[in-house]
């Protein structure tokens, strides 16, 4: 059976050059712009490989609609390459998208180095297997003052099919947490106004379940401090994603 790719960009000069470069490779090859694209036709169809461009302008949309192939199990195992110029993501982020083999692609390309590169994701994902989980969706606390680092952390936990809230400060986090049930709080240390250490000891006062606590932190070693039962991991900050990728899975319960 002929290998099938989807090209979906919203610029149609754009999308007829990658159609007709890729049909002149073999493939068969359909376009569409991301308006007229779903979820259904995609199942549907069961393209070998999704061709996505990420416009700075649709970029939300771009996003979703990841989430969406993530999440359903019959389209969860199909690669995707995306194509972006000015989409600005973490080193963590696209080492993530990488690891799912979601390719990041850079505007302007060379379109005769391209198709090697297609090639290279079909054959990695053809000995991959299973690429996604499609887990349903949990809630997790994100507490950092680092904007980027939230950021990063709930696109890629996104990605992964939870549900997330974020908080800049402990004492925002923890109202948060007295209004809403979450499974894991990922929360950092050195934060303004309630720090996380403050936060760890106005929330162990609280007589409910403690939810469990990850700390990501670039504090210095605190495995030795005196932490409460309910924080379950230590990770020093730079961390590894999928590091924290694998203990979120082992503790994090649905709702």
């Amino acid at each position: 059976m002929q290998t099938r790719i989807i090209v979906i960009d919203d610029d149609q000069a754009m999308r007829q050059s990658f159609v007709h470069h890729l049909q002149s490779g073999g493939y068969e090859v359909l376009g569409y712009d991301l308006a007229s694209i779903g979820l259904d036709a995609l199942i549907k169809l069961q393209p070998d490989l999704i061709v996505l461009d990420f416009s700075i302008r649709e970029s939300g949309l771009s996003w979703e609609f990841l989430q969406l192939l993530k999440m359903a199990d019959s389209t969860a195992n199909i690669p995707v390459l995306i194509l972006t110029t000015t989409l600005n993501m973490s080193t963590e982020i696209q080492d993530y998208l990488w690891s799912r083999y979601i390719g990041v692609v850079r505007k302007p390309l060379d379109i005769d180095q391209f198709l090697p590169l297609v090639r290279q994701t079909l054959m990695q994902a053809a000995q991959a297997g299973t690429l996604f989980s499609s887990d349903r969706p949990l809630p997790i606390l994100i507490v950092d003052d680092n904007e980027s680092i939230r950021d990063t952390l709930s696109t890629i936990f996104s990605l992964e099919g939870y549900q997330i809230a974020t908080a800049n400060n402990g004492r925002l986090a923890l109202d948060t947490v007295y209004k809403a049930d979450y499974c894991l709080i990922l929360l950092d240390i050195e934060m303004p106004i309630m720090n996380g250490f403050e936060f760890l000891r106005a929330y162990e006062r609280q007589l409910r379940p403690h939810i469990p606590v990850i700390i990501l932190s670039g504090a210095g070693n605190l495995a030795a401090r005196d932490l409460p039962s309910f924080v379950i991991e230590v990770l020093s900050k730079p961390f590894e994603v999928g590091r924290l990728l694998q203990i979120a899975k082992k503790y994090v319960q649905p709702v």
